[in-house]
């Protein structure tokens, strides 16, 4: 399985060199309401709520040989994007592949949340907290 970030329209694509042990949980929840009533409780449906996500690994400085492929060495790098793309109120994407290359998850995220630091051995622990971003359409 691969997770892969993109932003600006795959202008910097990243894929992460160690996978989380926890992966990301993809679940939805909706908006949906109580209220009591006359003819006792009503349950409303809502809309979609926003999908969050959570997970926490570590970004090497190094090489390992259990990296992903396609990874990069420096996970400064990884710091920069989160960083970068957080600071400029950039939406990025999230990706999702199996180990067959099928795409499991393609959606963009807002960073609600990125700490990171070095540990004892050089490498970059991390958590990073997202949340669904929806592209606004406008009709015309």
């Amino acid at each position: 399985m691969d997770i892969i970030f993109s932003a600006n329209n795959n202008e910097q694509v990243l894929t992460l060199p160690i996978i989380p042990k926890n992966m990301p949980e993809l679940s939805q929840s909706y908006k949906n309401s109580t209220f009591e009533s006359i003819n006792g409780e009503l349950n409303l449906i809502g809309t979609k709520a926003l999908r969050t996500v959570s997970f926490s690994s570590f970004f090497p400085t190094k090489k390992y040989k259990f990296s992903r492929p396609k990874s990069n060495v420096d996970g400064w790098v990884y710091v920069s994007f989160f960083n970068k793309y957080a600071s400029n109120r950039m939406p990025i994407r999230m990706i999702l592949v199996d180990n067959e290359n099928k795409e499991i998850s393609n959606m963009a995220y807002t960073v609600e949340s990125f700490n990171c630091f070095v540990d004892k051995v050089g490498d970059i622990q991390y958590s990073l907290d997202l949340k669904e971003y929806r592209f606004v359409k406008i009709k015309k």
